[in-house]
């Protein structure tokens, strides 16, 4: 028989001082997100169109669902502005040369593209 021991300290709970650093961290972050930030969002995917979308970013705040236009000047909290800034697809393009060969490792290039971006006023 063998025994494995792989992390003894997966299941331990944190204590009171974890908890309230975590605690204010989080209430810093909230204080921070909560900033208005006023410019023009842009949909790349679909320009003129919408984008809907629901969020919840900390843990006891309501659901709060968005429908933002094309082209639309909004004022958004800054949260949400870093959300939409870092909203992206990306694509997988096989070699075609390596494929049609027939060879068994195909590398795949992947391409990143932003899908949402929000311009702030004072940079507009």
């Amino acid at each position: 028989m063998e025994i494995k021991e792989i992390n003894k300290f997966k299941y331990k709970l944190p204590s009171e001082s974890e908890k309230a650093k975590a605690k204010e961290k989080m209430e810093k972050a909230r204080k921070e997100g909560e900033k208005l930030v006023k410019g023009m969002f842009e949909f790349l995917d679909a320009q003129g169109g919408w984008l809907d979308f629901s969020y919840r970013f900390f843990p006891g705040e309501p659901i709060r669902t968005v429908r933002i236009n094309h082209g639309e000047i909004v004022d958004l909290p800054m949260i949400l502005v870093k959300h939409l800034n870092n909203i992206y697809k990306k694509v997988r393009t096989m070699n075609r040369e390596m494929a049609e060969s027939g060879s068994l490792k195909i590398p795949a290039t992947t391409m990143k593209t932003s899908r949402t971006r929000f311009t702030p006023m004072d940079v507009i």
